[in-house]
């Protein structure tokens, strides 16, 4: 595991969305999460550059229930929830995000706001949340860097 893997499974980091450049497999990264009982989903960017292909990404990332809706509130309860996938931190890792946000600018804007607001509810109740956002980083300067 990599240093900074360790520090963040280690609730180092604040809950929030970061720019990350290690340049990991996904599978060892989602591997060295679920060893620290934290879950990690998997976002391929390169499949996601609209609303519909983010949601079904993430519905199949996340496990989402068969019930969830796909549409922004149904995503919104479902990272508010997580009660079908427990553990003791969760871990969005968002390979290639910049072809999304770039792809569709307002999108991202809902997203990157629903994932803010998921950080700090995870935040009040004790448990990490982080989005780790990785590959071209230009649409995402002001994001802080891990």
């Amino acid at each position: 595991m990599s240093p900074r893997l360790a520090e963040i499974l280690a609730g180092s980091y604040a809950p929030g969305i970061y720019r990350w450049g290690s340049r990991r497999n996904p599978a060892r990264i989602i591997g060295d999460a679920q060893d620290a009982n934290w879950r990690c989903f998997w976002l391929d960017g390169h499949t996601i550059d609209d609303k519909a292909s983010f949601l079904a990404a993430c519905a199949q990332a996340m496990s989402v229930p068969g019930y969830a809706g796909r549409n922004w509130d149904a995503f919104e309860e479902c990272l508010n929830d997580l009660s079908w996938a427990p553990a003791a931190g969760y871990l969005v890792l968002f390979d290639q995000a910049a072809h999304f946000a770039e792809a569709a600018p307002a999108e991202w804007a809902i997203v990157s706001a629903i994932f803010i607001g998921a950080a700090g509810q995870w935040q009040a109740a004790g448990i990490p949340f982080l989005v780790l956002i990785r590959g071209p980083q230009a649409p995402f300067r002001e994001l802080p860097k891990l």
